[in-house]
């Protein structure tokens, strides 16, 4: 248990850095993010705001982090593979959307809210 409470946590720590850059990239300037450990794994809710201009951006990104099939073989091959000279934007994203056990994005008037769930 300790070593997937282990995994959880600092595949989480990728996650948050990953979504804080890509709503920085988009334009917002407040990001408010809960934490929060439950009994069976880490939720994250996180909120902010992004420029008109990258609704396409955060529609793709959105459908990225609710994969229709989650392997997780593949994120247990990839994720640690992934260095700076391998990096796209995409392929983190999908990649965050592949690590996380539930996902739920919400796009509205310039507002995002995004609700992951990671287990155990």
């Amino acid at each position: 248990m300790k070593r997937r409470m282990y995994r959880a946590r600092r595949r989480m720590n990728h996650v948050i850095s990953e979504l804080s850059h890509v709503l920085l990239q988009a334009g917002s300037r407040e990001i408010h993010m809960d934490l929060i450990r439950e009994d069976n794994g880490l939720r994250l809710r996180l909120e902010g705001v992004y420029e008109e201009e990258n609704q396409t951006k955060m529609e793709h990104m959105a459908l990225l982090l609710q994969p229709k099939f989650r392997d997780p073989a593949l994120v247990e091959t990839y994720w640690e593979l992934t260095g700076e000279d391998q990096y796209t934007e995409e392929s983190e994203m999908s990649l965050v959307g592949q690590m996380v056990d539930e996902s739920a994005v919400r796009l509205e008037d310039g507002r995002v809210w995004i609700d992951l769930f990671l287990a155990f």
